[in-house]
């Protein structure tokens, strides 16, 4: 269907007002609105059932637009039962005092697996506030260096670097990577390794 979050009203049945829900019309008029808990309404959109109880005229149709018991958008034949689907022209007749109830219906599902298949998955790149996150590659890009930080990190104060076991991170420019390395692999180009008050930091 598509990739919309709707909304539920546990064990609502209402029936349409006067003046029912023609066919060709995408807007009517109920006794009762859909609620959360009696009282707060439910935002749109959300699927109800006309008729449902009716095996050849029942309907399945998309409210996206409401004022309380007025239902103003109506979205009329999701399954296509009665012609193209979403089309008002071919959908039944509904007259006054029809049941109109919300029940489960596979359009619910499918909106949920819709929208379960755009979330991130393991092999999938993703953009959060400009930063791309790539399962496949394990590598974060666009994080700005003011933004880095380590959480449980303590300062870099009073460390013995050891040359052959401890490592630095340091960006190739070169290459355009982060590169994990030993101390002691540091150079090239002029550059040095060197420590000021327990900071190292590289010179070049």
């Amino acid at each position: 269907m598509a990739n919309i979050e709707v909304s539920f009203s546990n064990f609502y049945e209402s029936v349409l007002s006067t003046g029912g829900l023609p066919q060709s019309v995408e807007s009517c008029v109920v006794e009762n609105a859909p609620t959360y808990d009696g009282t707060n309404l439910i935002p749109t959109p959300f699927y109800l059932v006309v008729d449902p109880d009716n095996a050849t005229a029942r309907e399945v149709i998309k409210v996206t637009a409401a004022n309380g018991t007025s239902f103003t958008t109506v979205v009329r034949d999701i399954e296509g039962r009665y012609g193209t689907p979403e089309d008002a022209s071919s959908a039944p007749n509904h007259n006054a005092d029809v049941v109109i109830r919300m029940a489960v219906v596979g359009e619910m599902f499918e909106d949920v697996h819709d929208r379960v298949d755009v979330l991130p998955t393991a092999s999938s790149t993703t953009t959060f506030t400009n930063k791309s996150i790539s399962g496949s590659t394990n590598t974060l890009t666009n994080l700005p260096a003011s933004e880095v930080d380590i959480n449980g990190a303590t300062d870099g104060t009073a460390i013995e670097v050891d040359g052959e076991t401890d490592l630095l991170l340091v960006y190739d420019a070169d290459a355009g990577v982060v590169k994990k390395v030993y101390s002691n692999q540091v150079g090239g180009g002029g550059a040095s390794l060197s420590s000021a008050s327990g900071f190292f930091m590289l010179n070049g």
